[in-house]
């Protein structure tokens, strides 16, 4: 018996480093099942194995002539360790990280726009650029004081209160 629980803990480490490697993913939101049942989880499965292996090992160790009692003592603290990690796992998966939010002024960061009135130093001009089949046309300021005359391409960096902050292509090209 000593070798099925060692086997058991060494599954259970090896599908815990798998996990830290690839993770515990959330369900697709595409997936007609709705949300993954913990019943075959890797997180799940890995505490169930390492902990059975280790109670069982250690039972076995302590008392080498009992092996039900050790069979159940392990089987019932690796159902405990399962079910704790599929509550975790849960709770997790409940979180909405703050980095996947993304701030509405650089949503466009980076999109190609066209002047379509001057843009001079401290004065205001006008940009228009297209985002999928919509046409838009903003206020423009540049983001260095720089004069851009119409027609010329430019890129946006971020549009805050509705003005678009524009820098030239031509500098921006020059970075690349």
């Amino acid at each position: 018996m000593t070798v099925v629980y060692l086997v058991c803990f060494i599954a259970g480490l090896l599908l815990g480093v798998r996990i830290m490697i690839a993770g515990v993913e959330r369900p697709r939101e595409d997936d007609p099942r709705g949300e993954r049942t913990f019943k075959l989880s890797p997180a799940v499965i890995a505490a169930f194995g390492t902990v059975f292996g280790l109670v069982g090992y250690l039972m076995t160790r302590r008392q080498p002539g009992s092996v039900v009692t050790g069979i159940i003592w392990a089987a019932g603290l690796a159902v405990i360790a399962a079910a704790v990690t599929a509550h975790l796992v849960r709770k997790w998966w409940a979180v909405t990280p703050e980095h996947e939010v993304d701030d509405e002024r650089y949503v466009l960061q980076g999109h190609l726009a066209r002047v379509t009135k001057s843009i001079g130093a401290g004065v205001d001009g006008e940009v228009a650029f297209e985002v999928g089949e919509q046409r838009r046309v903003l206020p423009a300021r540049t983001i260095d004081d720089a004069i851009l005359d119409a027609g010329a391409d430019v890129v946006i960096e971020r549009i805050e209160n509705d003005v678009a902050y524009v820098e030239s292509w031509a500098e921006v090209e020059k970075r690349l």
